[in-house]
């Protein structure tokens, strides 16, 4: 199939399924291929493969008009950078978690670290309906990327409406000259996407590819009253979810959540946090257990929902020689819990001044109890002094701090 015929088979999926709904949309998806977008060279799959235009352009094309994303920037092995960890800003590396599915976990070249993607085309077209777009309206994107998505916003309301902010220099000046060639020509800086960009501002909308445990106070200020702001949301790698944000003009701000996806984060200020894995600390207390406590942890409903209601924890699939376990810890790794297989059960050990573990097996027992209810269900507030709140159903309903 030409890159053509692979580009109208993709649209015509996503308008199958519902992913796109509203016509102007579809018209700006049908007239921005993605392939023009994606570099010919360097560029990897979801799962490391490497795509070169040139020598298989087959596979390059095949990888371009998947649903899924596209690595576009690695940085050399075992390098930590400012985007790595508690403070990276990039794009989608993976689709949304199967609502009846797990937890998916992200798989990084084996090259080096995955600094910047091309979101899933499913996802951008889940974001930008959300948006509500239309002619008149001026956006700010955070997150510029290959371009693609920015090309997406100024084809639907017009180059001049639309400003995008990239942290990244050779990014941003990559995806100039590639929008420069297809005829668009968006305000793309180099910037903090965490900090907006003032200077622009007031925004009817935001869109950022990038996902955020807490909404940045610049984006609540430098929205319009009424303006609406899509982004992932998410306290757990994994299992985040599309938040729809509204800003009535009077500092707070009301999220709603439309389905789960993983992204890479946004850069945040504050220290890097310590990476998430086991370094062998003898545990304050054992006990074995005949059911399985890895697969609430995996499950994107229940992992979710353990997400927002059991405060500062984060996880990792650990393997042994037993089988594949987790291992759980705070933020800043003095609390812990260590799950693995053990003969036909499970052995569960946990330190630290926290007991991590009866924390989540509560908060398991609470969400069944509440009738195991979806992350849609589920919404976010953010009062004028900062504070997040996280509710089920509706604003007045009890909820947890975040």
């Amino acid at each position: 199939m030409t890159a053509r015929e692979r580009h109208s088979a993709l649209i015509e999926a996503m308008i199958a399924d519902g992913t796109l709904v509203d016509a102007s949309l579809i018209e700006t998806f049908r007239s921005v291929p993605r392939h023009r977008f994606i570099p010919e060279t360097g560029a990897l799959t979801a799962h490391g493969t490497a795509l070169n235009a040139a020598s298989d352009p087959d596979l390059w094309l095949s990888a371009v008009y998947a649903d899924n994303a596209i690595v576009t920037r690695v940085d050399e092995p075992g390098v930590l950078t400012p985007r790595e960890e508690a403070g990276e800003e990039g794009h989608a590396l993976r689709d949304r978690p199967d609502p009846e599915g797990g937890v998916p976990v992200q798989r990084r070249p084996s090259s080096g670290r995955a600094t910047s993607s091309s979101a899933a085309p499913t996802v951008l077209a889940r974001m930008l309906e959300l948006a509500d777009l239309a002619r008149g309206q001026k956006a700010l994107e955070v997150g510029t990327g290959t371009g693609w998505n920015t090309a997406l916003l100024a084809h639907r309301l017009g180059d001049a409406a639309v400003v995008s902010v990239e942290i990244d220099e050779r990014l941003a000046r990559t995806a100039r000259e590639t929008l420069r060639a297809e005829g668009r020509a968006p305000v793309v800086r180099v910037g903090d996407g965490y900090g907006g960009l003032p200077a622009e501002a007031p925004y009817d909308r935001i869109v950022s590819s990038c996902g955020v445990r807490r909404v940045p106070p610049a984006w609540i200020d430098q929205l319009a009253p009424g303006g609406v702001a899509v982004f992932p949301w998410g306290l757990l790698e994994g299992a985040g979810v599309l938040a729809r944000m509204v800003c009535p003009g009077d500092g707070t701000a009301r999220a709603d959540f439309h389905g789960g996806v993983g992204f890479v984060p946004l850069r945040t200020p504050g220290p890097r946090l310590p990476p998430v894995r086991d370094a062998g600390q003898q545990p304050d207390e054992y006990r074995l257990t005949q059911t399985d406590p890895v697969s609430p942890l995996m499950a994107f409903p229940s992992a979710f929902a353990l997400s927002v209601t059991v405060p500062d924890w984060r996880l990792r699939r650990r393997w042994i020689g037993t089988g594949s376990g987790v291992w759980v810890c705070d933020r800043v790794g003095e609390s812990w819990v260590r799950v693995y297989p053990y003969g036909t059960s499970w052995m569960i050990e946990q330190g630290g001044p926290r007991s991590i573990w009866d924390e989540l097996e509560e908060a398991l027992e609470e969400w069944r109890r509440l009738g195991s209810p979806a992350p849609d269900r589920f919404g976010l507030s953010v009062d004028r002094d900062g504070a997040h709140r996280v509710w089920l159903d509706s604003p007045g309903h009890p909820g947890w701090p975040v």
